[in-house]
This record gives structure tokens, C-alpha cells and sequence, in this order.
């Protein structure tokens, strides 16, 4: 149960989103509502238009956190890899998931695990999904930090009692949001993390590729592919040879870097785009 405390400060956010007319104002009410209600310490709001980067229009950071590189790099690129990204768009899910639900085996062995947790001191997450009109994804991310516990399964049942008033939040304040939400049809970064490294590996290769940037553990990619964990280590090191890294970080990093000198429109691979 909640304390009397969490539920007062909750239900003050809700008026204030109220009075705040559903307006961008009313959105960081609510965040900083949603904070206390499960005892998160920072979160963000972010939007995944269809055919379009995404736009974190809300966050609220610890002190110690740098908002280019939390921020920016997600919205740049990095998002492609995010588990709750993946499992909004590829699996059309609802509701409120911790990282340990919806996290491949072997994430925490990721670059993306250690650009956007172990740097950050984050120690766990729950992120709130919601699936609207127009093909529009929008996500309420909150985060509890190293030196605080993990969320508990009563708090995801707490999110689940008061989803359906988030989500009519949400799609009021998308309704005069139709400037953030305007369909661009020529990004196409979902092909391009299709087509990375195609230019350069065999199809097998680029498979692998996409599950080792995903977090897989290579025993996982393995039994996926129902191979042999020294036949995946062998497609790894030529993979690693033939883009010239040696690390999965440096693979991340490639990755990021190949989104952002690739132009608009394109549907080849992003690596031929870098000197």
C-alpha cells in the first residue's frame, strides 16, 4: 500500500494536470506525480511518431546526469535498441513493464545496459507504454537509482490501477499535440538499423550483427539460430573484423555514428555514409 503521503502528493499532481488544461505544463505534473506515487527518483516522457525519431519532450535528472547524453543519444539512434521500444513496436504491448521484463538475456552485458544504466547508477526501471491513434507510441519512463531497491510488483499493480487515467491524459494531450506528431515519411531509421553492416556481411552475419546489438548473450544467439556458441564467436570475430571494431561498445558507438551521418530518405546501408 501506498502511504497517505504518496496518494495526497498524487492526487495533487492530478488537479494540477487538470487546471493545467492537458498542456505541456500538465505533463510535467504529472511525471513528477508519477515519481512519488511509486517512489521513482527521475523519469521522462518520449514519443515515437511512426517514421519518425522519437521526441523525449519531458525529463526530470538527478544532478549528476547529462541531458545530451542521456537524451539526445537516445533520441538520435539508441532508442533502435531499447527492449521497451522493441517490444512497443514490434508486439504492439500496453501497460507498465520493468527492464527485467521485456530485457534479453545477456542485456546487462550490452553497451546499450552500459551507456543508459551502469553510467547513470540506474538500477531498475519501469516504463509505461501506451498505444495510440494514428500508429503515435508514447512512453512514461521512471527510474530508480543505486542506491534505492528495485521496484516490487505491487508498484506495477499500482501503474495498472491507474493506466486507464494515464492513458486518457496522454491522448488529451496528444490531441493539441498534432505539430509534435506530424508524420515524416522519408526517416526510415528502423531500415537503416535493418540495413547496417549489410554492405560489408553476409546475411548470417548481419542476423548475428542485430542480436549482439541487441543484448543477446551469444549462448542465447546460439540456441536462436541453433548453432554452436564457437560457430557464433567465429561469425562475431569476422563480423568485428570486417567493420573494423573490436569491442561491443565500439560496435554501439559505430552504430550511433552511421545513424547520424546518414541523410534523410536513405535506404542503403548508413556505414557507406562514413569516411
Amino acid at each position: 500500500m501506498k502511504t497517505t503521503d504518496n496518494l495526497i502528493t498524487w492526487h495533487k499532481s492530478l488537479a494540477a494536470v487538470v487546471s493545467k488544461n492537458f498542456t505541456s505544463e500538465a505533463i510535467d505534473e504529472l511525471l513528477k506525480g508519477l515519481e512519488n506515487l511509486i517512489s521513482a527518483s527521475s523519469g521522462m516522457v518520449t514519443i515515437f511518431p511512426p517514421a519518425q525519431p522519437p521526441q523525449t519532450t519531458h525529463y526530470r535528472l538527478l544532478a549528476n546526469q547529462d541531458p545530451v547524453e542521456q537524451i539526445e543519444t537516445y533520441d538520435q539512434g539508441a532508442y533502435l535498441l531499447d527492449p521497451f521500444y522493441r517490444i512497443a513496436v514490434d508486439d504492439k504491448v500496453t501497460g507498465a513493464f520493468t527492464i527485467k521484463d521485456v530485457a534479453p538475456e545477456g542485456f546487462e552485458q550490452s553497451e546499450y545496459y552500459n551507456l543508459f544504466y551502469k553510467k547513470k547508477g540506474f538500477l531498475d526501471e519501469v516504463c509505461i507504454l501506451f498505444q495510440l491513434p494514428e500508429q503515435v507510441i508514447v512512453s512514461i519512463s521512471v527510474v530508480r537509482h543505486a542506491h534505492e531497491q528495485p521496484f516490487k510488483a505491487a508498484d506495477i499493480k499500482q501503474l495498472a490501477v491507474v493506466y486507464p487515467l494515464l492513458k486518457s491524459i496522454i491522448e488529451k494531450w496528444q490531441s493539441h499535440n498534432s505539430q509534435v506528431i506530424a508524420p515524416n515519411l522519408e526517416w526510415q531509421l528502423d531500415n537503416a538499423l535493418v540495413k547496417f553492416g549489410s554492405s560489408v556481411l553476409t546475411p548470417r552475419e548481419s542476423e548475428i550483427l542485430h542480436l549482439v546489438l541487441h543484448g543477446y548473450a551469444i549462448k542465447v544467439i546460439a540456441e536462436k539460430l541453433d548453432n554452436s556458441v564457437e560457430t557464433i564467436k567465429h561469425h562475431r570475430k569476422n563480423i568485428y573484423n570486417k567493420l573494423d571494431v573490436s569491442s561491443q561498445s565500439e560496435l554501439f558507438y559505430l552504430f550511433i555514428a552511421s545513424l547520424k551521418a546518414m541523410p534523410e530518405g536513405s535506404t542503403v546501408d548508413p556505414i557507406s555514409f562514413l569516411n
